[in-house]
């Protein structure tokens, strides 16, 4: 049973912030410091500010806890919702997995500098990165899809013992079809979004 505190993430500080800091954050960093009435209103907990978020298309964020255990941060802001997985390694929060998924056509957006939402509103599974750290390295992948059925990968590992970076970089062709899932349909639904075992298929382990 997934449960929903409406609070940020900070994965420098590999800590969840209270709801007062989250609250200045979304003041400061979404509002620019100047809510409008509604917007004020819509400030006295995060709760009360997620629920008006969804509904005017503004910047939100849900902790979800499984069996008592952070599982992953939601982070649904204006252009996409992004959300980071995350586990325990040796005692600390580690980020293990993060989801994109763009709210618009981002091809139309680049070219024609307008903004236009997929058909049913439905969001597009646009990157998936996975992470991966031991005693010896820190390395990243990242997968980031294209609508036209083409994908980048990018893995790049970091040497501790050397302090150095290395990074491979490749295109190839995929099948997004099943990149397109239904958006939430209100502002804590999202057992479909966070089910990653579902969602990433076994051809996307295989690009």
């Amino acid at each position: 049973m997934y449960l929903y505190k409406f609070l940020q993430y900070n994965d420098l500080e590999k800590s969840v912030l209270s709801e007062d800091e989250t609250l200045e954050n979304i003041m400061d960093l979404v509002l620019d410091g100047t809510p409008n009435k509604e917007e004020k209103k819509a400030l006295i907990t995060t709760e009360d500010w997620s629920k008006y978020a969804y509904q005017n298309e503004k910047e939100y964020h849900l902790t979800v806890y499984l069996n008592d255990k952070l599982y992953c941060y939601i982070d649904n802001s204006t252009m996409d919702i992004n959300i980071d997985f995350l586990t325990y390694n040796q005692g600390e929060i580690f980020k293990h997995l993060t989801l994109v998924y763009d709210k618009y056509n981002m091809d139309i957006a680049f070219e024609e500098d307008r903004y236009e939402k997929f058909q049913d509103d439905a969001l597009f599974l646009s990157q998936i990165n996975n992470y991966y750290e031991d005693d010896e390295k820190k390395v990243t992948n990242k997968l980031i899809f294209k609508l036209e059925g083409s994908a980048n990968i990018l893995s790049t590992t970091f040497d501790k013992k050397n302090k150095k970076t290395s990074t491979e970089a490749k295109k190839t062709k995929a099948n997004v079809s099943h990149n397109f899932i239904s958006p939430p349909k209100n502002y804590i639904d999202y057992e479909k979004l966070i089910d990653y075992k579902n969602i990433l298929k076994p051809e996307y382990l295989d690009l």
